[in-house]
């Protein structure tokens, strides 16, 4: 109903911010547990347990990558910039690799469990930042909702891309 609503004359603009901005609110509330399950886990790293695999800079890589795809998402909201927003689904493929890596990395290890307890905690941290990824694209469709009227999702998370895709 409310999805109507903002679609018509004379509030539409009107109720379709309204209804993104809702949107935008709740993930940050989602980016935000995030950042504290994030830091969760970094807490409890022994910094003195050497990273043979290194993970660490894959989580690096995730967050650079991260924190990108956020400043972009909330730019394309805040500029409507359409091409912005559709591209940083795409972007999101890349984040998504690494972290599989992260895993991929951590299933292969045989090692001491001090190694083991840092892989873990890397995987946990690896897909908190998947998240926050994820995160960025709703942003950005949101962004999208506001320039072309419509909602939709870029990519379906219930279902995703074959993994020969995401290596690519």
């Amino acid at each position: 109903m409310v999805v109507v609503a903002a679609r018509q004359a004379p509030v539409e603009s009107d109720l379709r911010l309204m209804l993104a901005l809702l949107q935008l609110a709740h993930h940050g509330v989602l980016i935000a547990n995030q950042f504290e399950l994030i830091s969760e886990q970094v807490s409890e790293i022994d910094r003195h347990t050497l990273d043979r695999k290194r993970t660490g800079e894959l989580l690096a890589g995730m967050t650079a990558l991260a924190g990108r795809q956020l400043h972009d998402a909330v730019h394309a909201f805040a500029t409507r910039d359409l091409t912005l927003a559709e591209r940083i689904d795409h972007d999101d493929d890349a984040i998504d690799r690494l972290n599989r890596q992260v895993f991929d990395a951590t299933f292969e290890l045989d090692a001491a469990p001090d190694q083991r307890e840092l892989a873990l905690r890397h995987v946990l941290i690896a897909r908190s930042v998947e998240r926050i990824g994820d995160n960025a694209v709703d942003i950005a469709e949101q962004a999208a909702f506001l320039v072309t009227h419509q909602m939709r999702e870029f990519s379906d998370a219930s279902h995703p891309r074959p993994r020969r895709e995401q290596l690519q």
